[in-house]
Parts: structure tokens; sequence; C-alpha cells
């Protein structure tokens, strides 16, 4: 029999199984992740039993190992996640690997758990399109450095949804694999080392009514790559020669249960279970027998298979009376570990009719309020007659809050009509309800529970501080620029809006005109005159902003005072000024980083400006203006 033990390795699967011969008792493994000041994580590995938890990759060394030591690795690898980028994944590494394995023995399928801490930034950045799971696959590449040929490895892993959690800090995720089996040869004997590389990982993120969220976010594929300067090193392990013990036969069956559905009276059904002798010496089958109901039937011609050698064991169901039946098939053989071993039979017998079949239940989930949320009910017919749906209602305490419609009338033998049915929360708290379906031949309704809760959300909001600057043509001048933002960005669209303040500044500028060599200060405001709009497409914003840009003040210093020669409360831009601004090439702006977004405007001539009017225009108006913003959120 096979012990198996679960090692987990940066970021993606490598499972390890350790083989031994003659294994009578169960193998329990009880080991602990200790990282910084996180809680201990307690794990427990059983025969015939695989790990779960994420991304991570590493060989499992198992074949006619001597003893297991406790190996343990930290890897730091680089990720890059939509919006926010590359970000550091930390992936812990802990397993007890043997020592030393037997070359030509198979080390069989194995099992590898791992769990990877996500940093903060890339949960505020999921947050972004209102993600509150994570899903998805992983792979992994390992490399098993051997005295003949380096073995290179790719090793896949499921990632189960987990929760996001809410609140600050980083967050675990889990996945699990199963790597298939391994064989070291002859020329392979002395000294190898388990290498972890490179990892992928191929995420998929939803929000609370379990839709994908929107992109970047929903679906993204993450090439990470190993961080330089670490010891990569897993474990150094040594390949032995084999012994030369006795092998015994090792039965294997296909299934453990078989089981034909709904079968009409007075039809049949076959099934076939598949015995394989998966050791090195021959196995007989010293017993078949069949115990239960009647209505199952078995032929085989299975007695003494030779290493690898397989044979058929036919199952035939005639059911009768309407009903569940049961039977149980034992097979007895020489296997010393599986010496008996019981496989489960199950049928149901339909005589006539239609048959009703419905799921129990339809969670609709957690939704946010002012939303819905729609799931497809499937009502199906395993009967051997027509069924007819004659009405379909919600009935319940919490009925107001789910709408049924539907199209169904009569359902055929083996067909499926749907009924749609939304949940649209009006308050926090949990929702029950029950949908009801009547149907011909039935004195009660089928009955689907209906689960839901409701949750309020405030939206991620994001503001950004902004600083620039902008020259004037006209003068050659340059006056900086300061101020704001609070947009709001739809990530599902990429439309971005909101009201862009500048804050007041000043512009020198030259009246050598009135006075020789003297130049005046124009105290510069901006006034809006509608919200700013534009659009983040692939790391690019373009941003129209549109406002008048006033000169209330121009003076200039006389023995270090300030004197005021133009300008007042009416002197501003005929015309609003329109200046439209990108992110230049090169460059990537993204809502957690911000950026940088430039352009060129033409500032229309200014009115009401007394007796400096048609300097100042020299000065300012015109085309060629340009300017620069760096927005950067405040978070």
């Amino acid at each position: 029999m096979k012990q198996f033990w679960c090692l987990w390795v940066g970021g993606e699967q490598i499972p390890t199984l350790f083989y031994r011969l003659y294994a009578q008792q169960e193998y329990n493994a009880d080991y602990i992740k200790r990282k910084n000041n996180m809680n201990p994580v307690i794990y427990r590995v059983r025969r015939r039993a695989f790990c779960t938890s994420i991304s991570a990759a590493a060989l499992a060394l198992a074949s006619g190992a001597v003893s297991a030591e406790p190996v343990n690795l930290e890897l730091s690898y680089t990720c890059p996640f939509p919006l926010i980028g590359n970000q550091q994944v930390i992936t812990n590494i802990s397993s007890e690997m043997p020592a030393t394995v037997e070359s030509g023995a198979p080390t069989g399928a194995f099992a590898i758990d791992v769990v990877s801490t996500v940093p903060e930034n890339a949960k505020i950045g999921l947050g972004l399109a209102g993600a509150v799971s994570i899903e998805g696959t992983a792979s992994s590449d390992v490399v098993v450095e051997l005295p003949s040929v380096d073995r290179f490895i790719t090793v896949q892993l499921d990632i189960p949804s987990t929760v996001i959690p809410s609140g600050g800090g980083a967050f675990n995720v889990p996945a699990s694999g199963v790597q298939e089996p391994l064989v070291f040869g002859e020329t392979d004997e002395g000294s190898g080392v388990v290498r972890v590389e490179g990892l992928t990982l191929n995420m998929i993120t939803r929000t609370f009514s379990g839709e994908i969220a929107s992109d970047p976010v929903g679906e993204f594929t993450s090439v990470c790559t190993l961080d330089p300067g670490q010891d990569n090193a897993l474990h150094t392990f040594g390949i032995i020669p084999p012994p030369d013990p006795y092998d015994p036969a090792d039965i294997h069956l296909s299934t453990d249960n078989v089981d034909f559905g709904t079968v009409q009276a007075g039809l049949s059904e076959e099934m076939t279970i598949v015995i394989t002798n998966d050791g090195q010496s021959p196995l007989s089958i010293d017993r078949l027998s069949l115990d239960g109901s009647s209505a199952f039937e078995m032929s085989t011609d299975c007695s003494v298979l030779a290493p690898g050698e397989s044979c058929t064991v036919f199952i035939t169901y005639y059911p009768s009376d309407d009903g569940i039946q049961t039977a149980v098939l034992t097979v007895a053989s020489n296997d010393p570990d599986s010496a008996v071993l019981d496989i489960a039979i199950a049928g149901r017998s339909l005589l006539s009719g239609p048959e009703i079949v419905v799921p129990d239940e339809v969670d609709f989930g957690v939704v946010e309020i002012g939303t819905s949320v729609t799931r497809k009910i499937a009502v199906s017919n395993d009967g051997i007659e027509s069924l007819s749906i004659s009405e379909i209602w919600v009935t319940g305490g919490d009925a107001g809050a789910f709408v049924s419609s539907h199209m169904c009338s009569v359902v055929a033998p083996g067909a499926t009509c749907f009924v749609s049915a939304m949940f649209a929360p009006h308050s926090d708290g949990h929702f029950s309800s029950a949908l009801n379906i009547a149907y011909d031949r039935a004195e009660n309704p089928a009955v689907v529970s209906l689960q839901g809760s409701g949750i309020v959300t405030d939206p991620p909001f994001i503001a950004f501080d902004v600083q620039g600057a902008s020259t004037i043509a006209a003068s050659g001048r340059t006056m900086a620029l300061s101020g704001s933002i609070e947009p709001r960005l739809d990530l599902a669209t990429g439309i971005f809006g909101g009201d862009l303040r500048i804050d007041n500044s000043q512009l020198r500028v030259p009246v050598s005109r009135l006075f020789r060599s003297v130049e005046a200060t124009a105290k510069v405001e901006f006034e809006q005159t509608r919200e700013s709009s534009g659009m983040l497409a692939n790391g690019v914003l373009t941003l129209k902003a549109s406002m008048h840009i006033k000169v209330p003040k121009v003076t200039v210093a006389f023995f270090g005072f300030p004197v005021m020669i133009g300008g007042g409360e009416a002197c501003r831009t005929i015309d609003p000024v329109t200046i439209s601004m990108q992110s230049p090439e090169g460059e990537s702006f993204s809502p957690l980083r911000g950026g940088i977004i430039t352009g060129e405007y033409y500032l229309p001539p200014l009115e009401n400006c007394g007796a400096l009017t048609s300097l100042l225009n020299k000065t300012m108006a015109g085309y060629g203006n340009t300017i620069q913003l760096g927005l950067t959120p405040i978070l």
C-alpha cells in the first residue's frame, strides 16, 4: 500500500508520495506552518487521502523510501496583477520527504497542499472591481536535478473559491492538485535535488452575486517570476538500488460504487467494473459474490491476473418494482492489503408516469441592496410519460424579495424546462422563501427552497492630488499648477469623470511697454464650466476639461510694495478654455498608482481687463500652450 505526504511549494503544487510495501496501518502526518506572526496552521494527511490548499509545486519523492525527514523552504515570487502591477507573493513550503528512494519503483499518484500569502495591495485592486472571492487554476515548473538527465515537470492545481477578507492586511489563498507517478531509473542512482522554478496563475474573481467581476480583474493570467537571489532547492535526496524482496499482488478496482440511476421497469441496463493487478505477482480472484436485490445479475471470467493484466465484471440491472433497489458486490483476492473489497450497487425502478426532478435549494448568495440576481432553476422529467405543470408560485414570509417567471407547460420524458427566479433584497439580512411547482398526478407541489442575503456596500472611492505646470506659448512663461480631482470610475466601461479643481496660481508677464524692463505678476484663477470627462482603457487615461481662465489682478512692485495696474473681477477669457489631455506614450495610468497626463490647448483672448487687456492678450492668448499634470491617488 501507499503512504502519502503532502508538500507545498511557492505558488504551485507538487505532491510527494512515500511508497512502502506491506504497510498495514494508516500514517498520520501532522505538521505546522508558521510565518511571521501568523497563527500556526495544522495539516493532517491520511493514506489514500489528498491534501487541499494555493499556488506552488514540488516533486514527490516516493518509492522504496527508508525514512522521511522534514523539509522547509520559503520562496517569494513577483506576480503582475491587474490595475496595481507587480506584487510580491510569499509562499511557504513544508513537507516530510524521504531521504532516499529506490530506483525502478513507481511513486504512484500523489497530492500537494499549499498556502500562499497575497499582499494587501492586491486585495485593494480586486476590491475596485467589487470582487469578494477568487478561484482558478495554477501551474508551476519544477526541475529535478539527477545524475543522468534533469527531469522537468509542470504541476497543475485547482484553486478553490476563496473569500477575500474585508479590512486591511494580506490574506491566504489555498489550492490543491495531483501529480502523476514518477519513476527513477538505474542511471539516476546517486544524489537528486528538487528545485522550484516558475509559476503561472489563471485567476477568476467573483462579485457578491457570484458573477465574474468586471475587466480587467474578472479573469486574468499572471505569469510570476521567482525573485532572484533565492536558494530554490527544496530537498536533496538519494536514489538507491531496489532491494530484492517478494513483491505481492496489488488489486485495483475501476470504481467503488455503481449507480444505474432511474430505469423504466421492463427494460435493462448494463455497467462494468474493471479489476486490474497493479502488483508484481499474480493476483488470484478467489471469490466474486453479489448480495442484495435480485434485480441485479453478475457475469465475469475473472480468475487469475498476471502483473498488469485486467478483467471485467458485468453488472446488469433488470428493474421490476417501483422504487430504489440496492446490492453489494464482494471481491476477495490474495492482495495482502485488500483481501476483501465491497462495491455498492444501486438503481431506481420506475413503473410508469412522469417524475419531476428539481433542486432542493437555490442560494442566491449575498446581493447588494438596489441590485438583483437571477438564477435559472431546472425542472426535469425523469419519468416515462410527459409532465404537465399547472402552476408555479413563490410563498413564504420573504416572498416579496423573490420573483419567478417561466414558460414551462408540458415537459417530455428526459426533457428539462427552466424557471427564472430573481432575488432583489430591499434591506440587510437573510431572506428565505419557497418556489412551488404544481404538476399532474401529485397531491402536493414540488418545493425548491430559495435563500439569499442583502447587504449595503459602498463603491470604491479614490481621490487624486494634482500637481503640474502649464507653459504659455506667447510669453514662454510657466506657471505652477496644483489641485485635486474626485473621479467616478466605472471599471466595467472605463468611463472616468469628476470635478477637476485647479488652485489659484501666478504668472509672470512682461509689461515693458509701460515700464521699461519691468515684469508684472498676474494672479490666475480657474473657473470650471462643466465636469471633466474621459476614459481609462489599457492603461491610458484621456481627460477633457473646460474652464474660464480669470485674471483678477496684475501687480508690479514699487519699493517692495505690490501696486495693481490691471486685471479685475470681470477679467477672463471670452470663451471657456477646452483642454484635452492623455497619458503620454510609454506611460501607464493605474487607479492605485496614478500617472501623468499631458496636452496642448488654445487660450482665447481675455476681456474686461482694463488698460492692460491688449497687453495681456499679447502675452497670454493664442495656440500652442502646453500642460502636464501628475495625478497621485489619496488612499
